[in-house]
């Protein structure tokens, strides 16, 4: 018996040597580089930073002298808000690729005047149908600019200016500003 016990001994210390070899094995032996948290981390920062300079800001700097920050661009186009509306309840398409991201003049008849869920201002025109409640003229003011909008009245005549954004649902323009 006791030889047995020995051999047991042996045997078992063989084992766990094998084990300890084992284990210091593949301490060494490095994870791929992708199974690595640390590299995840950074490829998500790396994408993060990509996306925000991709996306910058809205506002364009100025290197020349004032006078040319104080021109205003001429719009692309300058047509009724009927004329549109028009336009888009014949070709929604074709109208996107004529006026999407293009500044226009817009002239027309306010027909309401008020705020978005977001509480952005907004005047829409009123359009040939005036009970259509869809494919209206919608122009987006910033939100400061509540003070200019509660000067105007409904039935007013007036002319805006802004960036087509296109269609969804209403015609919706944005960046407005009163032009008269």
């Amino acid at each position: 018996m006791p030889v047995a016990g020995l051999l047991c001994t042996a045997s078992v210390y063989k084992t766990d040597q094998e084990k300890l070899n084992m284990d210091t094995q593949s301490a060494s032996v490095k994870k791929p580089l992708l199974k690595r948290w640390w590299v995840w981390v950074l490829i998500v920062l790396v994408i993060f930073i990509i996306i925000g300079s991709i996306g910058g800001s809205d506002q364009t700097s100025s290197t020349g002298g004032s006078s040319e920050a104080a021109a205003v661009p001429e719009p692309a186009f300058t047509l009724t808000a009927i004329q549109m509306a028009s336009e888009y309840k014949e070709n929604e398409v074709a109208a996107d690729a004529k006026y999407k991201g293009k500044l226009v003049e817009l002239s027309g008849t306010v027909d309401t005047i008020g705020k978005d869920i977001a509480d952005t201002p907004f005047i829409a025109f009123e359009t040939e149908n005036q009970y259509e409640i869809i494919n209206r003229i919608q122009c987006m003011f910033k939100t400061g600019d509540t003070e200019a909008l509660s000067a105007v009245s409904k039935g007013q005549k007036i002319t805006l200016r802004g960036t087509v954004s296109g269609a969804l649902g209403n015609i919706i323009v944005k960046n407005c500003e009163i032009v008269q």
